[in-house]
């Protein structure tokens, strides 16, 4: 079946002022996130500008706003020149899809601006945002998801324990800002963590940029603690949240959802439904399910019992202790994990066994705690 590949075939050569932005076009904007464009797209900053002088020339600057900008073709055709950060985009074919939708009518002209990527091992996050102005005078921010390095993902870990992690208060910080640099109206959005972001900085941006706001975007993102979806903040915003889940959902599910969901249709199996190129598309849309399949209601049921069982003072102790075995094998990303998969792993065996009593009943007492959550949950379908 089509996918966002072939949407850009059949849609590429009309403008969004010919055929109106959708939410194809949302995943595309948000996938988009995960290239690295350092030095290649103004950031957000610009006072200490470190640009590239091969490139300086592909800049353009837009009068009415006065703020810096490169399309995204010429952004794709620079992206050669940079090399940091390279190990961490997410898979070879985001560079591959770059390349095409740069190619085409309806993408290629776009303007790329605002651009901010931290990666901060001490406060342990992973930040990233673009602002991307279109051409029927509306711009969409997308932040990026989690990428392949293990901050990355230990950040998303975070988000069960803590009210706020470093990365949702930079979303905020970010929106706040390039709300203040364009006047146009927003749509918000981003793939897996990015979604939740893209969701969190509209959730306490303000009634002045909210009402700006057309629609957010949450593509197979996280929630949040309960806590926060009985808030007035997410009751004013909650009916421009549009949340995409695959049909066996994981990552989507974590945590809670007020809103609705679309269902849609994925050509993978279980977690690898995550990847938005295996999502259905028909025409300006996704192909769309009545509901999650019964894996995806196992799991999150199994997840959401699990987290349920553990106070967050257990969580985060467990989530430390996590990062700290995977931490014996001295890599920075899962990519790197991968390419030594055995030694890494005897690795980290090494440092399970090292642990101290305590530390080894926390991980043991976590694990057989989910166990005991899928055990529950699986008999629990059977009656």
């Amino acid at each position: 079946m089509a996918n966002i590949e072939d949407y850009l075939l059949w849609r590429g050569d009309l403008t969004v002022t010919q055929a109106p932005f959708n939410r194809v076009d949302n995943l595309i904007l948000s996938n988009l996130a995960y290239l690295i464009f350092k030095e290649i797209v103004p950031e957000l900053n610009n006072e200490k500008q470190t640009f590239l002088s091969k490139i300086t020339s592909l800049f353009k600057s837009d009068e009415a706003s006065r703020m810096q900008y490169i399309t995204i073709f010429d952004a794709i055709a620079a992206m050669n020149l940079a090399t940091e950060g390279k190990d961490r985009i997410r898979v070879s074919q985001d560079i591959e899809m770059g390349i095409k939708l740069a190619k085409t009518k309806r993408f290629g002209n776009m303007k790329l601006m605002c651009y901010v990527d931290k990666y901060d091992e001490s406060i342990e996050t992973q930040f990233a945002a673009i602002t991307i102005l279109m051409e029927d005078n509306t711009a969409y921010i997308a932040f990026r998801g989690t990428d392949t390095s293990l901050i990355g993902w230990k950040e998303d870990f975070n988000m069960s324990f803590m009210d706020k992690v470093p990365a949702q208060e930079l979303a905020l910080l970010y929106l706040k800002d390039v709300a203040e640099i364009i006047k146009c109206s927003l749509r918000i959005g981003g793939h897996s963590k990015g979604g939740n972001l893209a969701v969190y900085s509209s959730l306490y941006a303000g009634k002045e940029i909210q009402d700006r706001i057309i629609n957010i975007y949450n593509n197979d993102g996280p929630g949040f603690k309960s806590s926060i979806l009985q808030t007035e903040e997410y009751k004013n915003i909650q009916n421009k949240i549009d949340t995409i889940i695959p049909q066996t959902s994981i990552i989507g599910m974590l945590l809670e959802h007020e809103e609705e969901y679309i269902v849609i249709r994925s050509n993978e199996t279980l977690i690898m439904q995550h990847d938005p190129y295996s999502w259905e598309v028909l025409g300006p849309d996704f192909i769309k399910m009545q509901e999650t399949t019964s894996s995806s209601k196992f799991i999150d049921t199994t997840l959401r019992n699990w987290l349920r069982d553990m106070d967050s003072e257990k969580r985060e102790k467990f989530v430390d202790l996590l990062w700290e075995v995977l931490g014996a094998t001295k890599v920075k990303t899962f990519s790197e994990m991968a390419e030594s998969l055995f030694a890494n792993a005897v690795k980290i065996g090494k440092k399970i066994n090292n642990l101290d009593p305590d530390s080894k009943e926390v991980l043991s007492t976590a694990l057989s705690m989910l166990i005991k959550s899928a055990k529950n949950t699986l008999l629990a379908e059977l009656k």
